[in-house]
């Protein structure tokens, strides 16, 4: 009688199983933190050509720098003639005004213009050194019948480059001659040490420090750059670049893009949820967000990164949602993570990968110079170290 009811067992026993496989893949797939691991990273070669539709959701998928930059930013210059700007200074001479020549440097003030005897304010900012000179002559000829004038750059004032977060000197430097990455680095100072238990120890984060070049961050290995000396990844500094190095001991993602409040997000305890996250950014915004969550980790050089279709999320029922069903669309973050809220406008998935990227350089940025600025405009606030005598001075 029980030999007959073993096989009656076995077969109950395998539709219960394929009923429960069968509910599970109609489940989100993300199940728990076994995403972290390496082998569930999935490689997808040219995924930025994906639009958002196509890309599955749930699961960290490997970027190529293809994927994070247009290639033309890291060598394209501008190779028309230099334009002046603010801060040029300009040596003019001028022939047969008293019988003599009459020399003189002037500086573009902050407001474009240049003052020149009988002329007054000229416009300079934004022009060539040839058109300059053109208007300033034909100005000239109607106050003197035989003059001649030449004008020549004396100094390069406005090609600056700067550099922000845990260095020894951060600032605004001049771009004199050629440059690179390391040789900037070096001019501020060098990258800051810190004491941790009367240790000294690096306090920098290499692997998120950043170059953001015309609103759009150029994928730099720093860590390959500092550490293994790689030639390849010591570009070139063009006028108007920002370095950024953010520091190692803030322990924070960044929440970005259409969400209410976007902000930093620190770690109040060990660990960080996304869910946590959203609630914290205030929600997503329901005008400009188009439901996807993109999560960016790692070096921008070659990021993993997850889509997230939370279309369904609503903050206030996370929890109830989470407890109800026992399983969860939420993720563990890490120190450094980019949590983006996706906006509408965005059809491809490549788009949105630089867009949360160059929103994340652009934003640590912003907020490292105005922490300079405030610095000096109020230091006794805001921790300047220098002396109280030195800053009365």
């Amino acid at each position: 009688m029980s030999s007959r009811l073993i096989p009656s067992t076995i077969l109950i026993a395998l539709v219960v199983l394929a009923a429960g496989c069968t509910s599970l893949r109609n489940e989100p797939r993300l199940e728990n933190n076994k995403e972290l691991l390496p082998a569930n990273v999935m490689e997808l070669p040219k995924a930025g050509d994906l639009t958002l539709e196509e890309m599955e959701t749930g699961v960290w998928v490997q970027l190529s720098p293809e994927d994070t930059v247009d290639s033309k930013l890291l060598t394209e210059r501008d190779t028309g003639p230099y334009r002046l700007g603010v801060g040029d200074q300009l040596q003019i001479t001028l022939y047969g005004y008293d019988d003599t020549q009459n020399q003189r440097t002037l500086p573009i003030d902050p407001s474009g213009n240049i003052t020149y005897m009988l002329l007054g304010t000229v416009p300079a900012a934004g022009r060539t050194i040839d058109e300059l000179t053109e208007d300033m002559r034909s100005r000239l000829s109607k106050e003197l019948n035989y003059a001649i004038l030449n004008i020549t750059p004396a100094r390069f004032g406005s090609q600056t480059f700067t550099v922000l977060g845990q260095m020894n000197a951060p600032q605004v430097y001049q771009l004199t001659g050629r440059m690179h990455l390391l040789d900037a680095l070096a001019q501020a100072g060098g990258m800051k040490l810190g004491d941790i238990r009367n240790v000294t120890a690096d306090i920098h984060d290499l692997a998120h420090a950043t170059l953001v070049r015309r609103g759009q961050v150029i994928p730099v290995d720093f860590e390959k750059l500092v550490y293994e000396a790689d030639a390849t990844q010591n570009l070139e500094i063009q006028s108007g670049d920002i370095i950024f190095v953010p520091s190692a001991l803030e322990r924070k993602i960044y929440a970005l893009g259409s969400f209410n409040s976007p902000q930093g997000v620190q770690f109040a305890h060990s660990s960080l949820s996304l869910m946590n996250a959203i609630i914290q950014a205030g929600g997503m915004n329901k005008d400009t967000s188009d439901g996807h969550i993109l999560i960016v980790r790692g070096n921008h050089v070659s990021p993993k990164v997850m889509l997230m279709d939370m279309s369904q999320f609503d903050s206030k029922k996370a929890r109830v949602f989470k407890i109800l069903s026992g399983r969860s669309l939420d993720v563990q973050l890490q120190p450094g993570d980019i949590v983006y809220a996706v906006p509408k406008k965005f059809a491809f998935f490549r788009d949105v990968i630089k867009d949360a990227i160059d929103t994340f350089g652009t934003t640590l940025a912003g907020d490292a110079a105005e922490d300079i600025y405030r610095t000096k405009l109020d230091p006794l606030h805001f921790g300047n170290t220098r002396s109280l005598e030195d800053r009365l001075d």
